[in-house]
């Protein structure tokens, strides 16, 4: 969580008003910090749509590891933490 001290109200309200994004870890490949700051942006026209998210997602070349941790390593970057929840 990238605001544990903060209830979900004073997260939303500061996003809302204060444009609060979490800091994109220095572990985080720069094509998905890319996208993510893209789909952060605080004026919300200019944000992509969805399919133009995957696309973008789709795109990045992870044929030679394009940035990415391989398998066989635990990452320690929550940008590859596993999704949560059932």
């Amino acid at each position: 969580m990238p605001y544990p001290d903060l209830s979900f109200a004073d997260v939303s309200s500061a996003v809302v008003r204060q444009n609060l994004r979490p800091e994109i870890p220095r572990c985080c490949p720069s094509s998905l910090a890319n996208i993510m700051r893209k789909c952060w942006d605080a004026n919300a026209d200019k944000r992509p749509e969805m399919d133009d998210v995957v696309r973008m997602l789709e795109a990045i070349d992870t044929s030679k590891g394009g940035g990415m941790i391989p398998e066989d390593q635990t990452p320690t970057c929550f940008c590859f933490t596993p999704p949560r929840g059932p």
